[in-house]
């Protein structure tokens, strides 16, 4: 039997509150949910930080994922203009030293494949078993992906380990964000979810740092040391992780009240009373699993929703689109121009060094 949305169901429709089914926010929020929510739209950024630093701290920290996430391509890309890498993973053609273009374009597809199928994938483990787990399990995969990539000593096993890596790397990309948005107010949460692409820069800027000191040694330390230094983030992220909060929408989402107030609390500084957070968390977990009766993908196209769903894909496929995996080619570009293999990836660094410096100051 169909039921119809009551006379205040439909005035609330016209004003924009209802959602579906005659859902009304009004009517499923009580006092305490309310007023947290008018509290937290009030904050102002200044505030919000005075008051959730550790939120902050903590929503950084699992961006390091990120980090890792560009660190391994734009590596790869810098390593086609290393005198060394070209020698003995390359051959000889008109008295230089190449990486053939089929394989470039193979090792360099590996990890961005290996990253699509994997964030395809991570909301799976994310759901089941939580955001810190999953993150941790894909931390530890990474560090031992990397073994691969380190001892590779042949084009296809370094593409085996590329694409490997790939699908873990891509999982990051899904981790990092959910959990700045849960932990954060919202008065952080859109300058740490974008503080993402800060660390998509970092990371390149890291690498071709990285490589352009080690490109000038003459043994394979010139790209075994870069693949090596993919285990400082591993090591750093083990060590932090165990004191790590779980997600505290997760946390309600399995029932889990307690731990969740608990997951608040370490949060927020010690004078925030985190009770009507958690009221508002708990009703609105109640709202989504009414509105998620029934629901498929299919409806992310309908009317209702396909303008939500055009920003999200667009929004992320802004920087896709921009040409950023471009930036790996650059380096080797410089060399194929005529620029000296030392200026090459000093230029390498001087321009994401500016990318870097002009993302912060439009976060800022």
């Amino acid at each position: 039997m169909d039921v119809k949305p009551s006379d205040e169901a439909r005035q609330c429709s016209l004003e924009g509150e209802i959602l579906k089914g005659g859902i009304v926010v009004r009517a499923i929020a009580g006092e305490e949910a309310r007023q947290a929510t008018a509290d937290e739209h009030n904050l102002t950024f200044t505030q919000a930080v005075k008051t959730y630093p550790k939120a902050i701290g903590w929503s950084m920290f699992f961006s390091l994922g990120i980090v890792m996430t560009a660190f391994d391509p734009q590596l790869l890309g810098q390593l086609y203009a290393t005198p060394r890498f070209q020698r003995d993973f390359g051959y000889k053609f008109e008295d230089q030293w190449i990486i053939s273009a089929p394989w470039q374009t193979g090792l360099s597809m590996g990890s961005p494949i290996g990253q699509v199928v994997g964030a395809f994938f991570a909301s799976y483990p994310m759901e089941a078993f939580g955001r810190r787990k999953t993150f941790a399990v894909c931390v530890i995969l990474t560090a031992a992906f990397i073994f691969i990539q380190f001892f590779a000593r042949s084009l296809p096993t370094l593409l085996a380990g590329e694409l490997l890596g790939g699908l873990v790397l891509g999982t990051y990309a899904v981790i990092a964000p959910a959990y700045a948005s849960e932990v954060c107010p919202v008065a952080l949460r859109g300058v740490f979810t974008s503080y993402i692409n800060l660390c998509f820069v970092m990371g390149q800027l890291i690498a071709n740092g990285i490589i352009a000191g080690t490109q000038r040694l003459d043994n394979h330390w010139a790209y075994s040391a870069p693949f090596a230094a993919q285990w400082v983030w591993p090591f750093v992220i083990l060590i932090g992780l165990p004191f790590a909060p779980e997600s505290p929408w997760w946390l309600v989402r399995k029932g889990r009240q307690g731990d969740a107030e608990r997951s608040l609390r370490s949060l927020a500084s010690s004078s925030v009373d985190v009770k009507p957070t958690l009221a508002v968390i708990i009703e609105t977990d109640r709202l989504e699993q009414e509105l998620e009766n029934g629901s498929t993908y299919m409806d992310c196209f309908k009317r209702v929703n396909i303008r939500r769903t055009e920003i999200a894909v667009g929004v992320y496929s802004i920087q896709v689109i921009s040409g950023i995996y471009l930036v790996g080619y650059a380096t080797y570009f410089f060399t194929l121009a005529g620029l000296p293999t030392n200026d090459a990836f000093s230029m390498g660094v001087g321009f994401l060094a500016l990318g870097q410096m002009l993302i912060t100051l439009n976060n800022n």
